[in-house]
């Protein structure tokens, strides 16, 4: 039972996000890795950006035509002995915008990427909300251009390499020699960025900074940069922390014996904010420690799927490097999700969600093909996480060209579950009291809720505060209210029963 307090919104405050953001132009990189497309100056980048990811329209970058991305190819040999890549082409600085602070600190997006359908329809939703919030954020965001770091099979080209700036490198192969996955295929990551900083590509790169993300990271808004040469910035990993009592035998393995074993950042190399000579000073370190690990039982059983983020984590920490931690930099929703959605800046879901009466994503569902264009709204009440993803996968498939999966929309009665609807079906209250002040009022705040309308008829309606947007069925609560005779209301709402003093 909740007793709260509730406080009439005079107002219902209009939404300040800029939902009318010109597309992208068609235009792409004039070179390796960089991305021209056009970007709007706005106040308030963090606001607008953030907005932006919860409207299917708002700020949408038009990826109806492809941009003409060049690509190189890098070979897999070691550092001493790397060869030139081929058809390497210089990444194209953009101009520096003007008015911009000087704490302006650009970063260039890598996105780490293997091969197969599952990826391929991954790291096309990740570009175009690359594209989306470059855009949102204006000139004076600190995105900068991008790479698709590819791992392929001798280094072969895909069919992306037009769509997506891409540097190709080549994939391990299988089985346990030196350069083989050890059954271990994520063992890439860390073998392409050894392939990564030999290459001029990786030279040629303007910004002095690099972003790493993941083909299942979304961008919800600007990232700013707050890495330094000395520092990088990452995400604190609740399943990494080193002093656990179920991997610190197996991190102290693997630790410098003069290095305190509480000062390891609990992070990865993704998402990662890191400078681009601390990249080349810690890449070679993490492959040869994630090799390391997987030749022990220990490190390869109890670290299990993040073995080589532990590799990243325990060469940078045995290099003397520290991480800023940060909890904004991504969200990893799981179950049936959370609402904690408001500061973050990458959706990271490689966990699924699953809901109450059969609703579910999860990205495991579509290994062999694409998700389709439309996606099954989440019920009433979910978590915000759910809006949100339902969101991003729905709209990025709707504008990138040539999405595959094409469905109608489901049909529905928009009016089916509206409050009208609802008043019609249920029998006209008993006037009196409490009631009489309060039938036909709203929005009312309570709490976190900014929204609460009561009507005739007992009905209760939450709209979830998100604009314009809200009105259909999908994004609001339904529930019941009724006067209780010492004059408090008895509300009913997403299975919950809360009592209401006024």
């Amino acid at each position: 039972v909740v007793i709260g307090l509730l406080v009439h919104a005079n107002t219902l405050v209009g939404s300040s996000r800029n939902a009318h953001l010109s597309a992208l132009r068609a235009g792409g990189p004039s070179a390796v890795g960089s991305s021209t497309a056009a970007a709007a100056a706005s106040e308030s980048p963090q606001a607008a950006a953030a907005a932006a990811s919860e409207s299917p329209q708002a700020g949408a970058a038009q990826h109806s035509q492809p941009a003409k991305a060049s690509h190189v190819t890098a070979t897999s040999e070691p550092a001493q002995h790397a060869t030139p890549p081929l058809a390497a082409t210089t990444p194209h600085a953009e101009a520096a915008p003007q008015g911009c602070p000087p704490t302006r600190k650009p970063y260039h997006v890598v996105m780490t990427a293997a091969t197969g359908i599952y990826q391929e329809w991954q790291s096309r939703i990740a570009y175009y909300h690359y594209l989306k919030q470059k855009k949102a954020g204006g000139p004076c965001s600190d995105i900068g251009g991008f790479t698709r770091l590819f791992n392929s099979p001798s280094a072969a080209p895909d069919k992306l390499m037009d769509e997506i700036p891409t540097l190709v490198v080549k994939q391990l192969g299988h089985g346990s020699c030196d350069e083989c996955d050890h059954g271990f295929i994520v063992m890439n990551r860390p073998w392409g960025a050894v392939q990564f900083v030999e290459t001029e590509h990786f030279r040629n790169i303007p910004e002095e900074y690099l972003f790493f993300i993941e083909t299942d990271h979304m961008m919800m808004r600007p990232p700013l940069n707050g890495a330094t040469p000395e520092k990088p910035v990452g995400f604190g990993f609740y399943y990494m922390i080193s002093t656990d009592p179920k991997l610190q035998p197996v991190v102290q393995k693997f630790l410098d014996p003069a290095i305190d074993i509480r000062t390891v950042d609990n992070v990865g190399p993704s998402p990662l904010l890191v400078h681009k000579a601390m990249l080349k000073r810690v890449a070679r370190p993490w492959w040869d420690l994630s090799v390391k690990m997987k030749h022990d039982s220990d490190a390869n059983h109890i670290f299990g799927w993040v073995l080589e983020m532990w590799g990243y984590n325990l060469a940078a920490r045995n290099l003397g490097i520290r991480h800023t931690v940060s909890q904004s930099i991504q969200v990893e929703p799981q179950g049936i999700g959370t609402d904690d959605m408001a500061d973050k800046d990458i959706y990271h879901y490689t966990f699924g969600l699953s809901l109450p009466g059969g609703w579910r994503v999860d990205k495991r569902q579509y290994y062999g093909g694409y998700p389709a264009d439309h996606l099954r709204s989440p019920p009433a009440c979910s978590a915000r996480s759910a809006q949100i993803i339902t969101n991003l996968w729905t709209e990025a498939a709707q504008q990138i060209s040539n999405w595959p999966r094409r469905v109608e929309p489901i049909a529905e009665d928009p009016h089916a579950g509206s409050p009208f609807a609802k008043l019609l079906q249920l029998p006209v209250a008993k006037r009196g009291g409490v009631s009489d002040l309060l039938v036909g009022t709203g929005p009312w705040a309570w709490g976190r809720l900014k929204a609460l309308y009561f009507f005739s008829r007992g009905v209760a309606y939450i709209n979830n505060g998100d604009g314009p947007r809200s009105a259909d069925a999908h994004n609001v609560g339904r529930g019941s209210w009724r006067e209780q005779p010492d004059g408090s209301v008895r509300l009913t709402m997403c299975g919950r029963v809360y009592r209401l003093a006024f």
